[in-house]
């Protein structure tokens, strides 16, 4: 390729990267990039507000989280920011030599015109008129500081095979206890300025498999119909524009659908439904008391788009005057249910609110990261302690199965008991010998034993032939939520006569602190560069014969500062004399080349490495016997570095990888989530560099599309880097806020997802960009009914002064972790 032609690639990779954006690469020319986000007076966000710049006459709306940006020359603007029921405002730039971060706060507009209506209807309709004097009037009733409250939650979960039923139909019929969980819980919320916030969960029950119940912390969301924005992050990625906001005005339509009279006041009944404006919108219904301009019922759903564990969610609010002025949540329901297989698995949680205190004056700094605290005695309430804290009086089905659960609880824990449920966990059945894999399990001694299933034991298609591989763990945890796992795996190759394998020993001493340390001893075939492409593996170059002893050790020194060490002795040996199988070789053709494995002398290496990595401002829930993170508003840095040391247990190696990185996971609100890792990484010292510690860059998968967050999906090659690179790998998932607005997509239920990424190795003079988009759509399981699939189809576009490669098109499959409420 001509110089010429490869400078246009270039130039053609930065501005591909600029343009896809809003992912991130800042780059430096004459135009300057001015953001920021449009409050209220009380700092929550405004959606849908128009941004102009009266030199140039362009203008935007802001996102749903309230954010606007623009890219402008040097110079001078005045920048116009309106909004119906807020006076316009103006705010003058001078923009010179850098970028500019802009926050914008609006103030009421006391002599707006409430009859205006944004969307005229042929037929004069008073909702939306009445929905703007509550707007108006929501800061007068909402006039109340930071508060404490108490609040009581009651959790009920009931498998169903009904075909046919309202969400919250629980059938009391013919109990089946084994079918249903329930859980309560009595907190104290405290609330402060913003996203401040604190519990103390002071009672605490559950009863069976509560993992699906939701709403038992109030760290779960936040639904309050006079905030701007609804928050819920453990069902939604995204929060919904609340009706009640100057934004909602904009994002839904109104509809009066009745009117009753409570004595000399009107009640309205309005009905409320999305616009296409937005994706981020619920739908329900609203009751509002004239005169007074407030909220006394709210009932609306959740659209399942945007719901990866739940087919449906609804709530139902009650809002009551508190202190003759303010009116606040007085009662909160949720409805809900999961698809299972014949049927569906039932949710409803009540919560109750009571004793407020208003206007509350907290100690400084008494919010902190520790947002819940749950100790051991809450978990050890009696039943005086319930019948004296519950609100909500227990249905006819809440209290069978509570008196059965009472009555259940010296049976559960005997001996007699434990043993029966082991004798049916531990049952052989073909299933688990053939596909599953067996468990031994002993409660008593919180014991358990896994062997893997008999169809794992032969393996045709491994290096050197066909083996018959032997495994078992088991794993202890202790009361103290300390635990033990053992894993021992040994495998005979016919061909060779060789045997390998290996034990390791993990425990977990401190759980608070997430302190761990390990122990492996084993004898592998390993990979020269583990994480390639999934055609590289296929490689017998790409295997040597490790004989090795690694510890290891982690631990969280302060909150969202963690250091893990790691040291290895290890014995490298080439597989280049074991006998291989040539047919392979005929059966691939072309797509493995020199399929040879790689020859070298025998030699021992001593490594040492250690991550040291920090994530400030890190929220988390305390236990009482362990800590919940959940997430920051900040990056987490690393800096991690490994050491090839010489001489010592005749070490041959000397060389010193060091790297430093960023990576976060950014909520922007209804638009999704922006994950982003940049790092850059070199070898100080590589005095003896063997192959099996190159630092590798990874080419893309055919065909399949993989973690676009850490690796390329269109680099040509696999190659290593020895002296100092750059990467960044940037990822936005928009569940569903563009294409849900394009007519008759929406039904579809489809998500976008669009990503970009460079690589910058000068020591190869490489210059490489990517930029992708594709198309998700998520489906139950058809393995288990409580797991989601999402499975992608994508594009793939890079640049390179190197190489070019053509448009790709590819597919991925993806699943659900609901422990670690993501996709993996």
């Amino acid at each position: 390729m001509s110089n010429s032609a490869r400078e246009m690639n270039w130039k053609y990779l930065w501005l591909v990267l600029f343009t896809t954006a809003a992912l991130a690469l800042d780059v430096k020319g004459q135009y300057y990039k001015i953001s920021g986000i449009v409050t209220d007076s009380t700092k929550q966000p405004l959606a849908l507000a128009n941004v102009q710049v009266k030199e140039r006459s362009i203008g935007l709306l802001t996102k749903e989280d309230g954010s606007y940006e623009f890219q402008l020359e040097r110079g001078k603007y005045d920048m116009l920011i309106s909004m119906v029921g807020f006076k316009p405002k103006v705010v003058t730039l001078n923009i010179t030599n850098e970028d500019i971060t802009e926050n914008i706060v609006m103030e009421l507009d006391a002599a707006s015109n409430l009859g205006e209506v944004v969307i005229k209807a042929k037929i004069r309709d008073r909702a939306e008129e009445i929905i703007r004097n509550v707007i108006k009037n929501k800061e007068h009733i909402q006039m109340v500081g930071e508060y404490s409250v108490n609040m009581y939650v009651k959790a009920l979960q009931q498998d169903s095979i009904k075909k046919k039923g309202k969400p919250d139909d629980l059938p009391v019929g013919d109990v089946d206890y084994d079918a249903i969980s329930m859980a309560e819980v009595s907190l104290k919320f405290d609330k402060g300025s913003g996203d401040q916030m604190k519990e103390e969960r002071l009672g605490v029950k559950k009863n069976g498999h509560i993992e699906s119940l939701f709403y038992l912390t109030a760290t779960d969301g936040d639904f309050n119909i006079y905030n701007n924005l609804l928050k819920a992050p453990n069902v939604s990625r995204i929060p919904f524009i609340s009706p009640i906001s100057y934004s909602g005005l904009a994002a839904y339509r109104f509809k009066t659908v009745k009117i009753d009279r409570t004595g000399p006041k009107r009640v309205y009944t309005i009905s409320v439904k999305p616009r296409l404006l937005s994706n981020a919108t619920i739908e329900g219904e609203l009751t509002i008391v004239d005169s007074f301009w407030v909220v006394t019922k709210a009932e609306f759903r959740l659209p399942s788009t945007h719901l990866p564990e739940y087919d449906f969610f609804e709530v139902l609010q009650q809002y009551s005057k508190i202190n003759d002025s303010a009116w606040m949540l007085s009662r909160q329901q949720f409805n809900y249910y999961q698809k299972t297989k014949g049927g569906k698995r039932y949710g409803q949680t009540t919560v109750a609110y009571s004793s407020y205190d208003l206007n509350k004056k907290f100690r400084r700094g008494y919010f902190g990261n520790e947002v819940s605290v749950t100790s051991i005695e809450a978990y050890q309430k009696d039943s005086v302690f319930w019948n004296t804290v519950r609100k909500e009086p227990l249905s006819k089905l809440e209290g069978l199965y509570t008196r059965y659960q009472d009555s259940m609880y010296k049976v559960r824990t005997s001996d007699v008991y434990l043993d029966s449920m082991d004798a049916v966990l531990n049952k052989i059945t073909w299933s688990k010998m053939l596909i599953f894999g067996q468990i031994f399990n002993d409660h008593r001694k919180e014991r358990m034993w896994v062997l893997p299933p008999i169809t794992s034991v032969f393996q045709p298609f491994q290096f050197g032939g066909s083996r018959v591989q032997l495994a078992a763990s088991y794993k202890k945890t202790f009361p103290s939520r300390k635990d033990l796992a053992v894993t021992g795996i040994v495998s005979y190759g016919f061909r060779n006569k060789d045997v390998n394998g290996s034990i390791s020993f993990e425990r977990k001493y401190n759980p608070f602190n997430r302190g761990f340390y390990s122990i492996t001893v084993g004898r592998e075939f390993q990979n020269f560069f583990p994480g390639d492409a999934w055609i590289n593996m296929l490689k017998r170059s790409n295997i040597y014969l490790n004989n090795s002893i690694e510890v290891g050790h982690g631990l969280e020194i302060l909150n969202g500062l963690f250091i893990t060490n790691h040291f290895e002795i290890a014995l490298r040996r080439s597989v280049a004399g074991y006998k291989i199988n040539d047919k392979v070789d005929s059966l691939f053709g072309d797509i493995l080349e020199d399929n040879k494995p790689v020859p070298f002398e025998p030699y021992n290496a001593l490594y040492y490495k250690v991550r040291l990595q920090y994530t400030p401002g890190q929220k988390y829930l305390r236990e009482p016997k362990e800590k919940i993170i959940i997430g920051s508003k900040w990056p987490t840095f690393y800096v991690q570095w490994r050491k090839g040391i010489p001489d010592i247990l005749d070490s041959d190696i000397d060389f010193d990888y060091l790297e430093f990185g960023i990576q976060q996971k950014i909520k922007m609100g209804p638009l999704g989530a922006l994950t982003y890792t940049v790092k850059t990484g070199d070898f100080p010292n590589k005095k003896d560099l063997r192959l099996v510690d190159y630092q590798y860059q990874r080419k893309g998968d055919p065909l399949f599309f993989q973690m676009p967050h850490k690796v390329f999906q269109a680099l040509d090659s696999t190659f290593p880097v020895f002296n100092r690179y750059y990467q960044g790998n940037f990822v936005q998932e928009f569940n569903g806020s563009l294409i849900s607005k394009i007519p008759f997509m929406s039904k579809l239920k489809l998500q976008e997802i669009a990503g970009t990424g460079f690589l910058i190795a000068p020591e190869r003079d490489l210059r490489y960009g990517e930029v992708f988009a594709g198309i998700e759509k998520v489906f139950n399981s058809p393995i288990n009914p409580l797991s989601k699939l999402k499975i992608g189809i994508y594009v793939v576009a890079s640049v390179a002064n190197k190489f070019n490669n053509p448009v790709q098109f590819k597919i991925g499959i993806t699943s659900w972790d609901r422990f670690k409420n993501r996709w993996r």
